[in-house]
């Protein structure tokens, strides 16, 4: 049997898709040995390298990106759009400014988007067909990727492109990236951002937003694909204790920062520029879904003004569309009842580059995430000196030193949460811990993080090369 023995192709549901994804997945030759084998291997930090440097010695010169659910284009906040949409853009734009040539293939949501937005010179965004042109659930939209994997080659074809590594951003993207690829000796590198088992455990409950095909394929991919890269050591230990699965080479690389983007500026002066009162501030920055923790950091903050008496508000920013039945109203009417509805400034969606003002101008950034595979909105707000409050979960334990760079409260604890949010608001140390938060994003900065996935490329590529050789009689 193929690395998928266990996983998508053997589930008794059968059907054509059933058959279509496990014919994707094994009858491509991959570099990974079988789901139980035990090895894996992580890698850290790699040295930046010049641009000048990476053209006369990488064999990578054309990427292609998959992040089929959503558009790395997004309005950040909006449904789907969050730190995925960032990170893929970002890797993106680095890869170019090595030189390399990266195509970002997205579904179409509709007819008024061009079918190939050409971002800057070498990186384009190409926009394929896959089911209708609108918002979709994302539990339907596996019905859709045989579609979309037709629309990627013909484009291939069309533009008669060959592209040195397939990179695939989420489990839908992983099972077209498989089935795609033009040629068996490109490797498929795959980071799958959050975990299916790893939110149902952390929220104590299935959403209902997903497939139920979901993690029969995200047990077939750790296994199929030739190098997973997780932003933690922490998802590889999740790999093995939610799934029984060892990624045979599984690759670490935290998400990276814009840290000349992301940088402090004036409090006094931001609160004056976005129009916020002189308050003590929290700020919580995400898409409405039960797992983001809204409704937590609502008690929390009610919980914090009755005990301190002080005027603690918070600016939430981000669409407040469906999540779980629950919208905006929901949220206004829980405020209301907390007795801090006038205390909560919903902002909506805003500018990408005003975020930097709005970390500025608050005391803390709140993260009361239920779990974060990493947590973009934690090192953003470190990086413009703003102490981060967060759930002592997944990444966001790599990131955050409590004490030290922000306050950390145990796992789904409210009332710690309580402690901590009451720490970082009055503690008199802020201003200096602000500071020691930026100076450690300095790994974070995209160009270290794109030199490091670059050499992923590297060691895939020449994997299967030396794999070639060997089945050719060479070696």
């Amino acid at each position: 049997m193929g690395p998928c023995s266990r996983g998508v192709g053997h589930n008794r549901a059968g059907g054509a898709w059933w058959s279509w994804t496990h014919s994707m997945v094994t009858g491509k030759s991959t570099i990974s040995p079988s789901a139980n084998s035990a090895t894996s291997s992580a890698r850290c930090m790699s040295p930046v390298r010049s641009i000048d440097t990476v053209a006369r010695s990488t064999p990578v010169a054309r990427v292609a990106l998959v992040c089929l659910h959503t558009s790395p284009l997004a309005r950040i906040g909006s449904v789907d759009a969050g730190g995925m949409n960032v990170y893929v853009l970002r890797l993106a734009e680095g890869l170019g400014d090595l030189g390399i040539k990266v195509d970002i293939f997205t579904r179409r949501h509709d007819r008024a988007t061009p079918a190939i937005i050409e971002v800057r010179n070498g990186l384009r965004v190409v926009h394929v067909e896959g089911g209708p042109a609108r918002h979709v659930p994302k539990k339907l939209l596996p019905l859709h990727i045989p579609s979309t994997v037709r629309s990627i080659r013909e484009f291939v074809v069309s533009e008669d492109l060959r592209y040195d590594v397939w990179h695939s951003h989420y489990w839908l993207s992983g099972l077209a990236a498989m089935r795609v690829r033009d040629d068996p000796r490109t490797p498929v590198i795959h980071m799958f951002h959050t975990l299916f088992k790893a939110k149902e455990r952390f929220l104590g409950f299935q959403d209902g937003s997903d497939s139920a095909l979901r993690l029969d394929a995200e047990r077939c991919l750790m296994t199929s694909v030739d190098a997973v890269v997780g932003a933690t050591a922490g998802e590889a230990e999740l790999m093995r204790d939610l799934y029984a699965r060892s990624p045979a080479h599984f690759e670490v690389i935290p998400c990276g920062v814009d840290l000349k983007a992301f940088r402090p500026y004036d409090k006094v002066e931001s609160r004056r520029y976005l129009k916020l009162g002189g308050e003590r501030l929290v700020l919580f920055v995400g898409r409405v879904d039960r797992i983001k923790g809204l409704e937590t950091l609502l008690r929390v903050v009610a919980a914090v003004r009755n005990s301190s008496g002080q005027d603690v508000r918070i600016v939430v920013l981000g669409e407040h569309g469906q999540a779980r039945g629950t919208t905006a109203r929901s949220y206004r009417q829980l405020a209301a009842s907390l007795g801090i509805g006038h205390a909560v400034d919903f902002r909506g969606i805003v500018p990408h580059e005003e975020l930097a003002r709005y970390y500025s101008a608050t005391d803390v950034c709140a993260v009361p995430s239920a779990y974060e595979a990493f947590g973009m909105v934690a090192i953003e707000s470190m990086a413009c000196q703003t102490p981060v409050v967060a759930f002592d979960v997944g990444g966001l334990s790599s990131t955050i030193e409590d004490g030290k760079t922000g306050f950390l409260a145990r796992p789904g604890d409210e009332h710690d949460f309580v402690r901590a949010l009451t720490e970082g608001l009055f503690s008199p140390h802020i201003t200096a811990m602000g500071r020691q938060a930026r100076f450690s994003m300095q790994p974070y900065d995209w160009s270290r993080i794109t030199a490091q996935t670059l050499s992923v490329y590297e060691r895939a590529v020449f994997a299967r090369l030396r794999i070639g050789a060997r089945a050719a009689g060479e070696c």
